[in-house]
């Protein structure tokens, strides 16, 4: 208790180093918590499944395969006991005289819930999606439609033929599952009435499901890959043609991270997962080696402490654990405060990270023990070093003052260098990353994406010239483009063999005004009109083996009019490069899917009230959404801008520890040194002469850390701007910057302790001496 007192005594006179010692302790704890709560949340997806250890997704490059593979595995793998195909698709649901509400739906086969164990809070597993007319609606979407009224029996529609009666209510899904948010759940037999597709289920053709497959206990269904690999080359179109190569199972814990997006799934990258968890870390040694190297240079003002409890007849062990348990104490006080700063930047955090950490729910008993326990070895840790430093003084040279100058130990030589290295590393992948984001945003696309309004189409394919006609009528609006698939969309697969070659395209269907409401450029070939004509983009052209003045190309066994070549532009993320595009003409009976309007800029508010107010009155009470295409194009790139601006963030909060890491020592290194400068002074050495001596020797660390950090951050970055088939320049000035930014901190905070230290009166100095 004495010990106690004394320590608190000294933290309360060194106000400086106790501020420093705390303030970077519980802050670097705080962004440890957070993101330990984080990768824990990410890590245990899907954790909440009975069957997670026997769950398997079907994969090859892809995750798509046709309905009756299901069933074919099912019939010939004895290893597999069930299996559940899904389907992801979105309309809208609507009660009788009830608003039509947007809304998103799996199709599912009848063992879902059997296979996964997403709680349903009415109706039985195995009951509720036995019919194909049955709907599970989520809690969310039942209390929308039905308020509090119990919905079990009860109808609801999607469009004026497909009707459905309510056989359970579910949960919503959790976060912590790799399935996307949904509203309801089908059994896929529906959609042979939803897509009047009446031999849905057995085509092969139509490889648009991802299949789950549930293993037996206790056996090995991904080592039947190769078998099933083997009989999928001999009669499956999609390996015979050469489309996919590969099967593997992917165990359900892996989905989560895979880059594989299935159907109705939604995924995490484990690259960003792994860089966080690789700052967390850096992060705790920053923290720790900060806590180490200041109390090793704070250690030359106990010496006298020391040097009395030595002589009084402390032992060595004795010290040891005194120094220990000070160090434990000190962790303990930035853990309370971290708890207090962890509450306050928790929504914030939410917000980067997209997610819902739930701080409180997190720290429940078990969690909080390991988080004693994990922050208590820190602490003991932290003070081992320091502790076996301190309590290895020996009087004799406290008492005649030649301790101090054995004291300049490499440890904080040391720990500078790798302070800043880290720092000036993750601000130059921060700038390389925030660089690529603005480039992907502000590339050509090879359209026009400025003032361009996005409508979802609803009403029936019969009123298409309708809608048209009536928000062309509207003030603002210069121009209107019904189509099916879009540059939004990225188009629908279309695979077909042209001259004895399987080849793949990406098809849209369009009306007359889609190029000029997107501005894309295309040269006519001079064929007269055909309704079966259809545009090809440049890759198409390169891909078919045709020259730019080819009139038509072979499609199976029919000849397709070519009525232009248009222009390459980008239809999906930059991420790939431009594929081969048909573009087809929409006829009247054509399904539709997106409206486009070409507005002027002038009175844009009073423009899109108009636009909403007039479709609104053309389809009914019909939830919508009006969305401007360049906004859209922005959102496709928020993850690449959110890892930015988290490496941002811990970069501040490295610079800020490397800040308050060097402010003490150039202080403590200052007073270590008041007796030689003053000396200096006294013998006539100018201010700006010892302003360069004292700060030299902390400067020449900062510069070896850019040489370390250079190569580190340039190579890292080659590795992820690989992920891109577009990317910005590596700036050999991004990483200057970087290392100039750092240099400059670090003299601004070494030369204010070294001006105050070379101004001082060299009398007194000399005289505490």
């Amino acid at each position: 208790m004495i010990a106690l007192k004394t320590y608190l005594r000294y933290l309360l006179k060194n106000k400086l180093y106790t501020s420093i010692t705390v303030l970077g302790f519980a802050m670097s704890i705080t962004f440890v918590m957070l993101l330990s709560v984080y990768i824990q949340h990410e890590l245990s997806v899907d954790d909440f499944h009975e069957n997670k250890d026997r769950i398997y997704r079907l994969e090859n490059e892809t995750v798509d395969f046709s309905p009756p593979i299901a069933v074919d595995l099912k019939n010939s793998i004895p290893e597999i006991e069930d299996f559940t195909r899904v389907y992801n698709e979105s309309g809208r649901i609507f009660v009788t005289d009830g608003q039509k509400v947007k809304f998103d739906y799996l199709g599912v086969d009848a063992s879902f819930f059997n296979i996964f164990s997403f709680p349903l809070l009415k109706g039985e597993a195995k009951d509720v999606l036995q019919t194909a007319d049955g709907i599970v609606l989520s809690q969310s979407i039942a209390l929308k439609l039905f308020g509090t009224v119990d919905p079990i029996g009860k109808v609801v529609f999607m469009g004026a033929e497909n009707k459905f009666m309510v056989t359970g209510i579910m949960e919503d899904f959790p976060e912590n599952t790799h399935f996307a948010k949904q509203d309801a759940l089908v059994n896929l037999k529906a959609f042979k009435k939803i897509y009047d597709f009446e031999n849905l289920l057995e085509e092969y053709g139509w490889c648009s499901l991802s299949t789950y497959f549930l293993a037996k206990a206790n056996s090995d269904l991904p080592s039947k890959a190769p078998e099933i690999l083997k009989n999928f080359k001999k009669d499956f179109w999609l390996y015979t043609e050469g489309w996919a190569k590969t099967v593997e199972f992917t165990p359900l814990k892996d989905i989560y991270f895979s880059t594989k997006e299935g159907s109705g799934t939604k995924s995490a990258s484990k690259t960003l997962i792994t860089v966080l968890s690789v700052i967390v870390l850096l992060i705790l040694l920053l923290a720790v080696g900060n806590y180490i190297n200041l109390t090793i240079a704070q250690a030359t003002f106990r010496g006298k402490e020391v040097a009395i409890k030595k002589l009084l007849g402390s032992s060595k062990r004795e010290l040891l654990l005194q120094f220990i348990m000070e160090s434990v104490f000190l962790c303990f006080a930035a853990v309370l405060l971290s708890l207090i700063l962890a509450k306050i930047v928790e929504p914030y955090f939410d917000s980067l990270l997209n997610t819902r950490l739930s701080l409180n729910e997190s720290l429940n008993l078990t969690n909080s023990i390991i988080l004693i326990g994990i922050f208590g070895l820190i602490g003991l840790l932290s003070g081992i070093v320091p502790a076996l430093k301190i309590s290895s003084f020996k009087p004799i040279e406290v008492v005649k003052g030649s301790f101090r100058t054995k004291s300049k130990s490499v440890y904080a030589k040391a720990f500078i260098t790798f302070q800043y290295t880290v720092t000036i590393a993750l601000l130059a992948c921060s700038w390389v990353i925030l660089k690529q984001t603005d480039f992907l945003r502000n590339k050509d696309l090879g359209f026009q994406k400025d003032n361009i309004v996005h409508l979802e189409y609803l009403s029936t394919t019969d009123k298409k010239k309708v809608v048209k006609n009536a928000l062309l009528q509207i003030p603002g609006v210069d121009d209107v483009s019904i189509t099916w698939q879009s540059p939004l969309s990225g188009g629908s697969n279309q695979t077909f063999d042209t001259n004895g070659k399987s080849v793949s395209f990406q098809e849209f269907a369009v009306d007359s005004s889609f190029f000029k409401v997107f501005d894309i450029k295309v040269k006519s070939t001079g064929v007269g009109y055909s309704n079966k004509g259809m545009y090809l983009n440049e890759t198409a052209i390169k891909e078919l083996g045709l020259n730019g003045n080819a009139l038509s190309f072979k499609m199976e066994d029919k000849e397709i009019p070519i009525l232009g070549v248009v222009r390459d532009f980008n239809f999906k993320e930059l991420r790939d490069n431009i594929g081969p595009l048909m573009i087809r003409q929409q006829s009247a009976g054509f399904q539709a899917g997106d409206i486009f309007l070409k507005i002027n800029n002038k009175n844009t508010l009073e423009t899109i009230g108009k636009i909403k107010t007039t479709y609104a009155s053309l389809i009914g009470n019909a939830e919508f959404d009006t969305k401007f295409v360049d906004e859209t194009i922005n959102q496709w790139y928020l993850k690449e801008e959110k890892t930015g601006k988290i490496i941002g963030y811990f970069t501040l909060l490295s610079f800020i520890i490397s800040f308050l890491g060097i402010l003490a020592m150039s202080t403590f290194y200052m007073q270590q040194r008041k007796k030689e400068i003053g000396i200096r002074k006294v013998n006539g050495a100018t201010i700006a002469q010892i302003l360069s001596l004292l700060n030299k020797d902390f400067l020449k660390w900062v510069g070896l850390a850019f040489l370390i950090a250079v190569p580190i951050s340039w190579v890292a970055m080659g590795r992820w701007l690989e992920n891109f088939a577009y990317k910005t320049n590596m700036s050999w000035w991004v990483f200057a910057l970087a290392g100039l930014t750092a240099f400059a901190i670090a003299l601004l905070t070494v030369s204010w302790q070294s001006f105050k230290a070379a101004g001082a009166n060299p009398v007194e100095s000399l005289r505490n001496e």
